[in-house]
């Protein structure tokens, strides 16, 4: 059928899907060079902007599918970089892991930066260095 006849909400949910899969491909791609960064931000930004238009076009499981698919490119141009040892911080109080939610970085030093948008006075939330992961995520105020 030609994308021409298709109704609006099967040509927004195409439009998620071809997103999705553009970044599992960079997320493939990472296993074998970090030269994909610039690819990789760009289909982030393009799974968010698709996002801020149309909640609706993703189902739960492409959010999951999307957030797995971000750790682990978080963790795959991590690994590219030179190996270096880090501090681990104590949990805050309020803290209910001891690792980033989304790609199980563990909270050390690198973890210096709080979200903004997310964070409110009672709780602060950390962005984690490998993958960007906040509390925006979980809010479902960006999708990853």
């Amino acid at each position: 059928m030609p994308n021409a006849t298709l109704p609006a909400a099967e040509k927004q949910q195409r439009r998620v899907e071809t997103a999705i899969e553009r970044l599992r491909v960079v997320v493939v791609k990472s296993r074998g060079s970090a030269d994909v960064a610039d690819e990789a931000a760009k289909a982030i930004s393009h799974l968010n902007t698709l996002y801020a238009e149309s909640k609706g076009a993703f189902s739960a499981e492409d959010v999951r599918y999307a957030n797995v698919l971000r750790g682990y490119l978080g963790e795959r141009l991590a690994a590219h970089k030179p190996k270096t040892a880090h501090t681990k911080k104590a949990k805050r109080k309020g803290d209910k892991l001891d690792h980033c939610w989304r790609c199980k970085t563990a909270v050390d030093e690198r973890f210096s930066d709080e979200c903004p948008t997310c964070s409110e006075k009672a709780y602060k939330w950390r962005v984690c260095p490998i993958c960007n992961a906040c509390g925006c995520q979980r809010a479902g105020k960006v999708l990853i």
